[in-house]
């Protein structure tokens, strides 16, 4: 650009500037957004307060409609603002319009393609990353940006790029060549595709940073996962390999032959990284000890900080971080990106006063930095809740007073962090109503690892607790308020584990280290002494790669089960001191938990189970009431909950399900109204999961139909399976007396019926295809089935038939696990339970078969099923006992969802708190008393017909079943 061009752009924007401050005090958007569109062309800055005025509309969804009315008309005077655009999308995609965001957004990409609607490379990567956001929130509701549920073909494909003319996306200096939009292949799940193009940004690339670049993209993982990136690791390790030499020669050349240091240091910084992810341990020792060799030369002094940053992610190299880190200390960083790196190293290891102590030296042009977000991250761990608001507000006035480069990115995750900061800041001020025990009667453990697991737990049942003399102690930082009972060994389990799952300073002494424990993912391997956890792994990479078959040589899984091992294993360090302080001081203990069956929480049920006691060291599990069955999904906010002493009733799966004892008091107390009970809920077999939305059923439905029903003329039988969502499992182990898995008793039933005159059906589940529930499912049902399916078996669709169409089809019902065993039990279908925990679930009276032999006998009718003669209205009564609010007690005070669509940030509800400060909520009394045992659940007062203590259900669980296929 010129220097004439240049001085008529900072001139114009002057004279922008000059028209803004008209309209600081006013409420005149409109005109606001139409100069900040003007002001993008001319690359200048315009007055903090006019991005902090936009950026604190931003923040409500009423502020968001006044920036959308406003931004859509100033965009249409202003033309092509690629500012106003993101403005524009962002709030129509938050407002659940993200369809059509998508779709102004790809037209705006395709345009870039031609020589008229050519971008410069900055407002490129804007327009990317405004297409990025739109696409996460659409994930977030579950959906896809593209109605199709599919980004193949959506935009030029990557390797037509050099034709397209599209900006490159690859910030390495000296690359020239043109790369085409990737992002719709990434999150697409069109990984060859994806791939491709990072392998042409590779050899386009003319830097090595550049090239390092490609190779961190390339293990990019979606927002919506793939089965397995098994081939991302293969193609970054190869370019890795091939940098061997250029990597020899940025480590060797002694410090004063280099001609930018600070590139140096962020090249080796990054190839730390690399290194470390890629598994080449050699490679990355040399990059340490170089970076630790140049800490030693005096002229790269403060440019540095990127290597303490890097390094202080690891454990192993903490200790050479905070070497480096404090030979360099005295260069106080001054610019945005050595800020980062600072606050980056500070937060990793904990350095929060060093933290506190350079932020009061800093300039206040570099306190609204992106940089402070770490910082902000570092004020939250120290409670300081309602500072780290303000920060985020300086962040995001001056993010948005640059309109030039739209950072739509920052700009969607600030508008989320103010609203989660939002939250704890009243949660601290309702938490904090009640103080902390000084002399308490007994300690509950929490172990919410971020905000929304804090929003998940009963927060006005711990207060009660708190109220009732129980020291409530949060093992993780930066969630709730430190609030010290002056017992300095209760006190050292507040707040000792950090975010980064590194003990606190403060706890490190105290709390010993834990012996016996292995994490090995790739064997499938995590045990801690005589706790095997080896299911609820499983558990954790089923719901992350959301599919039943798991490939554990995936590295990416790796990486992510041995994080959720390293959590299990620093929550494990705590109970074990808890344990032990139990034993000496003699306080009741109690470890709630909200994910009963995954990482790490379920080493506290586990762990209770083994060496806890029911009443005085015990596990309790919180948890949504079962809502969504009744309401069919009709709402995603939760209204019920559930707390319940699963040591003491340890045969249960879940506080959601009933006790099966309870269950047969409760229903001999109602015999006499079950008629009447079972009239009240015939409606839920015909509620319509299945073809709701269904015009007229399918002709491959009509003729499955006939062909079942000439079946049974014909004398036949028929069976049907009815499949899960294959990654909601949700057990402390898989399996059941017949069968080691799910996947063995699907394949068990097919063979079970070959050459008999049994036909077999299988249903897979609707919800396979809600991904409200599914979530993207990359397996379904029906791909668990290997045997051939012969004349003998059928694979029925998902939405062909409903559940009471099933009456008039099928003679009984097999079941892994799940409702459908009550729906056809109404029906007065028989059926055989096959997972171990079906008959502790729903103890309704259906058949369990006591071994393969006995299941292949009921299959092929062999055997006739055993049933309870008033099937119809056990089940009945258990719905009638799911429904009670005595059971499943009403709370709602704080959003948590009931399904896997996203609810956040997370917010309190006020009338909720008005109404319990007014009146008191007898629902948080009975909860209370539940978790402490001192009220019952419905059906646990009588003690006759109670099954005996310590039976089978104790000693399976014991056994923890055996490995998931």
């Amino acid at each position: 650009m010129s220097e004439d061009t240049e001085r008529r752009l900072q001139r114009r924007g002057e004279r922008i500037r000059h028209v803004l401050a008209r309209y600081i005090d006013s409420e005149d958007y409109f005109n606001i957004l139409r100069l900040m569109g003007k002001m993008e062309e001319t690359r200048r800055v315009a007055q903090f307060k006019v991005g902090e005025m936009i950026a604190g509309k931003l923040e409500t969804a009423e502020g968001r409609a006044t920036i959308l009315d406003a931004a859509s008309a100033a965009l249409e005077k202003t033309g092509d603002s690629i500012y106003l655009l993101h403005l524009v999308t962002l709030c129509q995609a938050m407002d659940g319009d993200y369809r059509q965001a998508g779709k102004v957004l790809t037209a705006r990409i395709n345009r870039a393609s031609t020589a008229e609607g050519q971008l410069p490379r900055r407002s490129f990567i804007a327009l990317r990353d405004s297409w990025r956001v739109v696409d996460l929130i659409a994930r977030e509701k579950m959906d896809w940006v593209d109605d199709k549920g599919s980004y193949g073909g959506l935009i030029e494909k990557p390797g037509d790029s050099e034709v397209n003319g599209l900006p490159q996306e690859n910030s390495g200096e000296g690359s020239d060549s043109p790369l085409g939009f990737k992002e719709h292949a990434l999150q697409g799940r069109l990984r060859e595709e994806y791939l491709q193009a990072c392998e042409i940004d590779f050899g386009n690339a003319r830097t090595l940073a550049a090239k390092f670049k490609a190779i961190g993209q390339m293990l990019r993982t979606g927002i919506r996962h793939i089965p397995e990136y098994k081939s991302s690791y293969r193609l970054a390790k190869e370019k890795m390999l091939e940098l061997g030499a250029e990597l020899d020669q940025l480590i060797a050349r002694p410090p004063p032959k280099y001609r930018n240091l600070t590139q140096h240091v962020l090249d080796v910084s990054t190839a730390v990284n690399l290194t470390h992810r890629l598994g080449l341990s050699d490679q990355k020792k040399r990059c340490v000890a170089h970076l630790l060799q140049l800490s030693r030369v005096e002229s790269f002094g403060h440019k540095l900080w990127s290597a303490p940053a890097e390094l202080s992610k690891y454990p192993e190299d903490e200790a050479v971080a905070n070497l480096i880190a404090d030979r360099i200390m005295q260069h106080i960083p001054k610019i945005d990106r050595d800020m980062r790196h600072f606050f980056q190293w500070a937060l990793n290891t904990g350095n929060y006063k060093k933290a506190n102590e350079i932020v009061r030296h800093l300039h206040k042009g570099l306190l609204r930095k992106e940089a402070m977000e770490y910082y902000v991250g570092i004020l939250q761990r120290q409670g300081r809740f309602e500072d780290a608001i303000q920060y985020c507000r300086k962040i995001h006035g001056q993010l948005l007073s640059h309109p030039h480069f739209a950072n739509a990115y920052a700009n969607h995750r600030i508008i989320k962090r103010i609203g989660e900061l939002q939250f704890l800041v009243k949660t601290a001020k309702i938490y904090g109503a009640v103080k902390q025990p000084s002399d308490p009667v007994g300690i509950v453990l929490i172990a919410p690892r971020n905000i929304d697991h804090l929003r998940r737990y009963p927060l006005m049942v711990l207060l009660e607790m708190k109220r009732r003399g129980w020291a409530v102690i949060p093992i993780v930082e930066g969630l709730l308020p430190r609030e010290l009972t002056g017992i300095a060994d209760i006190d050292v389990m507040n707040g000792a584990i950090r975010p980064n799952i590194r003990m606190t300073k403060r706890s490190e002494g105290k709390i010993g280290s834990v012996r016996e424990f292995e994490c090995d993912p790739r064997n499938r391997i995590l045990r801690w002494g005589k706790l095997d956890l080896h299911h609820s792994m499983w558990e954790d990479a089923a719901i992350n790669r959301r599919r039943y078959s798991i490939d554990y040589e995936c590295p990416e899984l790796q990486r992510y089960l041995g994080g959720l091992g390293e959590w299990t294993k620093a929550v494990a360090r705590v109970l074990g001191y808890a344990h032990s302080f139990h034993r000496r001081a003699g306080y009741r203990t109690a470890c709630m938990s909200l994910f009963n069956c995954r990482l790490p929480d379920s080493v506290f049920r586990l762990y209770c189970q083994e060496y806890g006691d029911e009443d005085d060291f015990f596990c309790l599990h919180a948890a949504n009431g079962y809502q969504n069955y009744f309401t069919n999904f009709s709402t995603n906010l939760s209204r019920r909950f559930v707390v319940r002493n699963v040591t003491k009733a340890s045969e249960v799966r879940s506080g959601s399900f009933p006790i099966p004892e309870n269950f047969e008091r409760y229903y001999d107390d109602l015999r006499h109204q079950a008629p009447a009970i079972l009239q009240k809920f015939e409606y839920i077999t015909k509620v319509k999961r299945s073809t709701a939305g269904n015009k007229a059923r399918p002709a491959e439905a009509m003729e499955a139909a006939e062909k079942i029903k000439a079946w049974r003329r014909a004398g036949g039988k028929v069976a049907c399976a009815f499949g899960k969502v294959v990654c909601d499992s949700n057990v402390p182990f898989d399996g059941g007396p017949a069968h080691h898995s799910m996947k063995d008793w699907i394949n068990h039933s097919v063979r079970s019926v070959r050459n008999s005159n049994t036909l077999l059906l299988v249903k897979p589940h609707p919800h396979e295809l809600n991904n409200q529930i599914a979530t993207f499912p990359t397996e379904y049902f029906v791909d668990l089935v290997e045997e051939p399916l012969g004349d003998n078996a059928m694979i029925l669709g998902h939405r062909w038939f409903d559940i009471h169409d099933m009456k008039e089809l099928i003679d009984i019902g097999l079941i892994y696990n799940g409702t459908t065993t009550v729906e056809l039990g109404l029906m007065g279908i028989p059926c055989l339970l096959a997972g171990h925990f079906a008959p502790i679930d729903y103890p309704v009276g259906h058949a369990v078969p006591e071994n393969r032999a006995a299941f292949e006998a009921f299959v092929r009718f062999e055997k006739k099923l055993d049933v309870a003669s008033d099937l119809k209205e056990r089940c009945a009564v258990w719905l009638d006992y799911m429904s009670n609010e005595d059971f499943t007690l009403p709370y709602r005070y704080h959003a948590r969802p009931v399904t896997n669509k996203v609810l956040y940030p997370p917010w309190w509800i006020d009338e909720d708190l008005v109404s319990h400060k007014n009146g008191g909520d007898p629902a948080i009394l009975e909860l209370t008393g539940r978790a402490l045992g001192e009220r019952p659940e419905p059906g646990a007062m009588r003690p006759e017909n109670a099954l005996q203590k310590g039976g089978r259900f104790v000693k399976f669980f014991r056994q923890l079943g055996s490995p998931v296929e």
